[in-house]
């Protein structure tokens, strides 16, 4: 295996409860009684802040197209600036799992559907934004988000990598689906926010596993 490419939340970094928070602060400002709780609420949040709109603005019973939903996005992230790492933490071995794949020769990218000035913050503050030099796409990078293949393409273009000598590493189905898209194998993330979550399973996964420093021995393995 010459490179890996990792989504970001659920993958690298448990997030849930800062998009949770984010939009419930949303909520709030708007004076809606909605509000992101428990399981439901959870599972809302780990799909992103449209998903956290789409949710709120159904409940409050109010009507909404694409432009609506994009004027709210942009409330959205403005909020989820504000506690962008109050409660995110780095998943059990990724650091130490990183720099030893660093050290084994494996290339190292990121694809994620956060977009990139908040996907850099976040891993800067966390301290992984090093590993991600040379190949960083966020939802705005390229001008579409995954499931669409070209972000994907794109990170795997900037390790000057190809396709079929890399693996994605993800937890949801639109990482399954932006890794199928683009001809790429699968690596799913048990441990993430789609399995516990109940909304993905890794159907169509090259590999599933249930601790990010498995993708040592996978790495191994394909060498």
């Amino acid at each position: 295996m010459n490179a890996l490419v990792f989504d970001l939340d659920g993958t690298l970094v448990d997030t849930k409860y800062d998009m949770l928070d984010a939009g419930n602060l949303l909520f709030e400002s708007q004076g809606w009684e909605t509000r992101l709780k428990g399981f439901i609420g959870l599972q809302t949040a780990i799909q992103g802040g449209r998903a956290i709109l789409r949710y709120g603005l159904q409940r409050e019973g109010i009507d909404f197209d694409n432009d609506l939903l994009r004027d709210y996005y942009q409330l959205y992230l403005v909020n989820y600036e504000k506690v962008l790492d109050n409660k995110s933490v780095v998943y059990n071995g990724v650091t130490d799992t990183l720099a030893q794949l660093q050290a084994m020769g494996v290339k190292l990218g990121l694809c994620t559907n956060k977009p990139e000035k908040y996907a850099r913050e976040l891993l800067k503050r966390l301290g992984l934004i090093n590993y991600f030099k040379s190949s960083f796409i966020g939802s705005d990078t390229v001008g579409v988000a995954k499931p669409d293949p070209k972000p994907l393409l794109e990170a795997i273009e900037r390790l000057r990598e190809k396709p079929k000598d890399i693996f994605f590493v993800g937890d949801t189905n639109t990482d399954e689906g932006a890794a199928k898209n683009a001809n790429v194998d699968f690596v799913f993330c048990k441990y993430g926010h789609g399995f516990i979550y109940k909304i993905a399973i890794g159907e169509s996964a090259a590999f599933k596993i249930s601790a990010f420093n498995d993708l040592i021995n996978i790495s191994k393995d394909k060498s």
